[in-house]
């Protein structure tokens, strides 16, 4: 079983291409030795072989965010593949103008000068490969036992689940109404707003610095959240409540719903 790796890059405005990245396209990434910013740097290159941008390696454009959604750096993407005489084959799953998410597949490589024809693996190699299998094992026992706890932990329907550290978890949807979603990079808080300006009635938003990822659903929502097994509790009982930037996504599905935890 080949491990999925995801990744961000970014630069994408310091390198002019005639052939744009768009969603499903495949990009390559190499180590940039050369690079003099950044002895771990990996260069990401279109399917042209023009250079698009790298792999994001620092806390300026790897946010916790980021890094909650599963993300890593150059350098531990480094720690985890093997990129002598390697190239990479990605997946973008995610486009924006400023920075492009990418799945690495570490099975979807090819050698950059290929070695000569016969040449057996070296004692090295081998060993690189049968880690690579123990970690992807390591992996899919750490989703299980995520799972379990989860399950240990929901509450009732009326009743938030929480975390195994205490943190309690709460259902936002409406995301695909929101820019919040692609500005993830920001402090996230909870605010009581009007729905738009000069109305009424108010609502429950998440918020990322000052764009709205989504709303805290109402009683109407409750049996979407039940049938896609989302946490949920009643919006009133977050209301008049501050938590002091002590927000984060526990899960998100772009589009569509996130959970997060206070």
């Amino acid at each position: 079983m080949n491990f999925v790796y995801q990744a961000k890059v970014v630069g994408l405005n310091f390198h002019k291409v005639e052939n744009a990245v768009e969603k499903g396209d495949y990009v390559i990434l190499k180590s940039d030795e050369s690079n003099e910013f950044d002895s771990d740097a990996i260069a990401v290159f279109n399917a042209e072989r023009e250079l698009i941008g790298h792999i994001a390696n620092s806390e300026k454009t790897l946010s916790t965010n980021n890094r909650k959604n599963g993300n890593i750096s150059a350098s531990e993407l480094k720690g985890e593949l093997s990129f002598d005489n390697i190239e990479y084959y990605a997946e973008a799953v995610r486009v924006y103008s400023s920075c492009i998410y990418l799945e690495i597949n570490e099975g979807k490589w090819s050698y950059i000068n290929k070695p000569v024809d016969g040449a057996e693996p070296t004692e090295i190699e081998v060993l690189k490969s049968e880690i690579v299998a123990l970690k992807a094992i390591v992996v899919d026992l750490q989703d299980q036992v995520s799972s379990l706890k989860t399950l240990v932990t929901a509450g009732g329907d009326n009743s938030s689940s929480t975390t195994s550290d205490g943190r309690v978890l709460y259902s936002v949807v409406g995301l695909s109404h929101f820019d919040g979603q692609d500005h993830l990079g920001y402090e996230l808080s909870i605010a009581e707003e009007p729905i738009y300006e000069g109305a009424k009635g108010t609502a429950l938003y998440l918020k990322s610095g000052k764009y709205r990822v989504g709303v805290f659903p109402s009683f109407k929502k409750k049996q979407y959240c039940l049938d896609h097994n989302i946490p949920y509790c009643d919006s009133k009982t977050l209301k008049g409540k501050t938590f002091d930037g002590d927000v984060i996504i526990e899960e998100i599905v772009y589009g569509e719903y996130a959970v997060v935890s206070v």
